[in-house]
């Protein structure tokens, strides 16, 4: 447990450090979510709903998926390939725990500073905007669960996408390849409710709706407390399947190995 928590801390204060990058981007998402808010003002300016969604309502979403997309926002692609070019991969595989345990740690440790931060941020702006009426505190419970499931579906794609580096030094395409992906198909652009019907059933049950569409769709209100539970399972499930699949590529990943430095 100790060098679990050691991990934690360490991420945490590596987070701190590079505070830079975690602000770039807390300050880009940011100008996106303004620029959405404004752009779905407008729309719902001359629309009282669109597919059961009011103006409240997507006041709350943007806000939440401002949050869901915010935390986690380190992907490590970039630092898998540089350990792979300069050779230091070799020293985290000779450590008393495997590769993914110890880039999971330190990536909590990370994302523990960046929640902190964000839902601080998101809670005054959404008590400014929308005041705390309609709020449940059993809502608010379950969108810390969804969450914490989101990360971890987060976490896993994000490991799958880092074997790629194994593969290819093109790390940058990697991670924008996976940043397009994630958000297109989570919900952070568009709710997935309002996509063409048989592009949303594709999206919905696709792990990525569990980083941002199923936490939002349980603070707004969209779900049910039955339907919220089954979205909970539906993030557990696509956590454990993305686990396996990714305990597979590192397998076949790891064993290609070719070192160009170090």
């Amino acid at each position: 447990m100790r060098k679990y928590l050691a991990l934690i801390k360490g991420g945490f204060l590596e987070g701190i450090a590079y505070k830079e990058n975690f602000l770039t981007g807390l300050l880009a998402n940011f100008i996106q979510v303004v620029v959405f808010y404004y752009v779905w003002k407008s729309i719902f300016l001359y629309h009282t709903e669109i597919n059961g969604y009011t103006w409240k309502i997507m006041k709350k979403y943007v806000i939440v998926s401002f949050l869901c997309n915010s935390t986690f926002s380190f992907g490590f692609e970039m630092q898998t390939a540089n350990s792979i070019i300069s050779g230091n991969i070799i020293t985290d595989l000779l450590k008393p725990l495997s590769y993914r345990s110890l880039t999971f740690f330190k990536a909590v440790g990370t994302a523990g500073m960046e929640f902190l931060i964000t839902f601080l941020w998101c809670g005054i702006f959404l008590v400014m905007c929308n005041g705390m009426q309609n709020i449940e505190m059993w809502r608010v419970l379950l969108l810390l669960f969804s969450i914490l499931l989101g990360m971890g579906i987060k976490f896993n794609i994000q490991h799958i996408f880092s074997m790629l580096c194994f593969y290819t030094d093109n790390a940058y395409g990697v991670v924008k390849g996976r940043e397009v992906l994630t958000n297109f198909c989570s919900g952070a652009l568009v709710p997935l409710a309002l996509f063409p019907g048989f592009l949303q059933k594709i999206v919905m049950i696709m792990p990525f709706s569990g980083i941002v569409y199923i936490p939002c769709c349980i603070f707004d209100g969209i779900f049910c407390w039955q339907k919220c539970w089954e979205a909970l399972l539906f993030q557990s499930v696509w956590n454990v399947i993305l686990f396996a699949f990714g305990s597979i590529l590192w397998k076949k990943a790891s064993s290609v190995i070719a070192l160009y430095g170090g």
